[in-house]
């Protein structure tokens, strides 16, 4: 029972020693095949994602890995012979306003057709949330509402005004209707609601700190938000009573998106809770007894860029917002932080490489059913002090749609 033992501890040492020898490069063989059959393996399953980097990385979410960022396709920059100064998207329709006063509609059932009539050229211009409504001010500071659901309805006009003599040269900034058509909330000096049915005069809205500039006004279900560079102001738009206020971490460019507020600041972007923060005691003045209300929660927030460049905040549909930062759009998913792709804006060389123009103005419109993404550049002239007719006829105006991404 010994023998077999004894003979093989009993064999050569240099026997043993090439047999180890010959084993060793094996199993490093096979090692190394094993590792590399993994990694092809993780590359075929988890494949990379577009966009992810230096603050793109995300935990996985629900969105499909192999995302194409939509590409921009150019609108009409001319309507009956006149620039187009602004565009919005309704609801399977889109809306054009001139540098003449003209606004007109298209849609591919009734073609190109013009809705109402202003002096000046439109600046503002703006759908309500169901698309039924369509509102436009031009810089003569005369409003104009139009049913684009019954055509022949007359247009329901009204004189802007602004709340200090001070500010009479100052045009309308931003423009909100809400869902019956009765009433609009227009950015001058300050914001005034106008009621177009009795024609009372305009009530301005309590305002009991700075943030009295907003970037962004929208009726949200029975609120009327005004989103500013410092904070976000909510009243309630039947009584107009100021009831709610969220400051954000720290000041940037604002736009109303899905039920929040998604913010810009300098090649960082996130989205704003404002319901979060508790209703604001009455009156809202703070104080000892009324103390500044805490923070409203951020929901998420993304790093788009390495760059120290303005990002213009475009669109939030509660799933997927958009931003723009040097004539770039950047869509990502909310929900996992995941950069999903970038756009290019081909905005012609006399914006963008002029130093002192390459900052454009973008303004965006996103469809009541969250489909069409309008995005207009405003590239105006280098030099300042112009006379207002020499200004605008040295501005130049850009403007794309979008098929908004869906995840």
């Amino acid at each position: 029972m010994n023998g077999p033992l004894r003979s093989a501890s009993g064999a050569d040492p240099g026997q043993q020693v090439g047999k180890r020898a010959l084993s060793r490069p094996a199993i490093i063989a096979v090692l190394a095949l094993a590792a590399t059959v993994g990694i092809l393996l993780a590359l075929v399953v988890f494949p990379a994602e577009s966009g992810t980097g230096a603050g793109g990385a995300g935990h996985l979410g629900k969105t499909p890995a192999q995302f194409i960022a939509p590409h921009p396709t150019p609108l009409r920059t001319v309507v009956a012979g006149q620039p187009v100064t602004r565009v919005a998207a309704g609801l399977h329709s889109l809306a054009y306003g001139t540098n003449t006063g003209g606004v007109y509609l298209e849609s591919g059932r009734t073609g190109l057709r013009r809705i109402a009539v202003l002096t000046r050229p439109v600046e503002v211009l703006s759908f309500d949330s169901t698309g039924r409504w369509l509102a436009a001010a031009d810089t003569d500071m005369q409003l104009a509402v139009a049913d684009t659901r019954h055509p022949q309805a007359p247009v329901l006009r009204q004189r802007l005004q602004v709340a200090s003599r001070y500010y009479s040269g100052l045009p309308p900034r931003m423009l909100a209707i809400d869902t019956t058509g009765s009433h609009v909330a227009v950015q001058t000096d300050m914001i005034a609601v106008y009621s177009l049915r009795d024609h009372r005069p305009p009530h301005w809205l309590d305002f009991s700190n700075p943030c009295d500039s907003p970037d962004d006004l929208a009726f949200v279900k029975g609120d009327l938000i005004a989103a500013t560079q410092g904070c976000v102001n909510v009243w309630n738009s039947s009584t107009l009573r100021l009831y709610r206020r969220a400051y954000p971490p720290t000041t940037g460019k604002a736009r109303i998106g899905h039920g929040r507020v998604l913010y810009g600041t300098f090649s960082h972007v996130f989205l704003l809770n404002y319901r979060a923060t508790d209703p604001l005691p009455h009156p809202p003045v703070p104080g000892p007894e009324n103390p500044k209300p805490v923070l409203g929660r951020v929901i998420a927030d993304k790093t788009i860029s390495s760059r120290r460049s303005p990002v213009q905040p475009l669109a939030d549909d509660g799933r997927i917002a958009a931003a723009e930062q040097d004539f770039r759009l950047t869509f990502w998913d909310t929900a996992s932080h995941r950069i999903l792709g970038h756009t290019p804006l081909p905005v012609s060389p006399s914006c963008a490489a002029d130093k002192k123009q390459a900052t454009a103005q973008f303004y965006s419109s996103l469809s009541p059913d969250h489909k069409t993404l309008t995005v207009t550049a405003v590239c105006g002239p280098a030099r300042t002090g112009l006379a207002p007719e020499e200004e605008q006829r040295r501005t130049t105006y850009h403007h794309w749609e979008f098929a908004y991404p869906t995840p």
